[in-house]
């Protein structure tokens, strides 16, 4: 049974934004590609900061929830270390750059 991944994005702003996949790689890639939410879109997404598993997609649902009414500075925390993702593992990306440009 597939779960459901509750995440969390840094855009290009400075801006934080939170989503619910199954799968998060493929998402993301949405999002830079603009084809996922409209905030991406004219916040381009950087780099996936953190990603939790859940059963069910209400389950993952109810987490965004929460997620989204803590402050700013709480919202990486309410991840646990193993969930967050370092720089290293998960590179910046930015739309239309190829190369390393």
């Amino acid at each position: 049974m597939p779960t459901y991944q509750l995440y969390l994005l840094e855009c290009e702003d400075g801006t934080l934004y939170t989503g619910v996949a199954l799968d998060v790689l493929e998402r993301f890639v949405k999002h830079l590609l603009g084809m996922g939410a409209a905030y991406t879109r004219s916040h381009p997404p950087l780099r996936v900061l953190a990603c939790r598993h859940y059963p069910s997609k209400g389950d993952a649902l109810r987490a965004e929830y929460a997620l989204k009414q803590l402050p700013r500075q709480r919202k990486l925390d309410f991840f646990k270390p193993h969930e967050r993702l370092e720089e290293a593992t998960l590179p910046v990306v930015r739309a239309g750059k190829t190369g390393g440009q």
